[in-house]
């Protein structure tokens, strides 16, 4: 059996409890993005099965012969290949917190959304994090390099308060050059002044 895709996630296991024991391949939607993509089986006689819809999967015989597609129920997929789901590892998380004016003080929103952060952290073992800090075009560049640098470094340290690893966090700085709002120089834009974390 070979199997082709594009942009897609399949899982394939072996079927014990089908009427013709063999191998099950179910077609499943990008758990970060809900697309779903395709993929083609191919049999050891030739013959091929399109899969193109979520959970659409084909049930390959002893033989080594595809059958006709089916949607499996979610209860089903669960059946059948739960040990495996569970295996894989969380999808990438990303929170982004803002700052005020100038400095490393968070925004009381950010503030409210560090208790997500702390718990994403508390869902996951021994979780990656990569920080990166950001700012205006208020200042100079290389002030501003720096400015950010130190809001992600005060971030990484209330992750490591909040439980992560310090072997973990990787901190870095794009200051002035990565802005969300594109402004030109001097302006004070809230959205620029941020601290984007990524949690794997």
């Amino acid at each position: 059996m070979r199997i082709r895709g594009l942009c897609v996630t399949v899982l394939v296991g072996l079927c014990t409890a089908c009427a013709h024991a063999g191998e099950r391949v179910v077609l499943l939607p990008d758990p970060d993005t809900g697309e779903v993509g395709s993929a083609v089986v191919t049999g050891e006689d030739g013959s091929t099965v399109e899969l193109t819809r979520a959970r659409e999967g084909t049930t390959i015989s002893t033989s080594g012969v595809p059958g006709a597609p089916a949607i499996l129920g979610l209860e089903e997929i669960e059946r059948l290949f739960g040990a495996a789901l569970s295996a894989l590892p969380l999808p990438v998380t990303t929170f982004t917190l803002y700052f005020e004016l100038g400095g490393t003080e968070l925004t009381p929103e950010s503030l409210e959304a560090l208790e997500e952060v702390a718990a994403e952290l508390q869902r996951r073992p021994n979780p990656e994090l990569t920080v990166i800090g950001h700012t205006d075009r208020t200042g100079d560049p290389d002030q501003n390099l720096a400015l950010g640098l130190t809001r992600a470094s005060a971030v990484r340290d209330l992750l490591l308060a909040a439980g992560a690893a310090p072997e973990l966090v990787e901190v870095q700085s794009f200051g002035e050059t990565d802005p969300l709002i594109p402004t030109g120089p001097g302006v004070a834009e809230p959205l620029n002044r941020r601290v984007e974390i990524t949690i794997r």
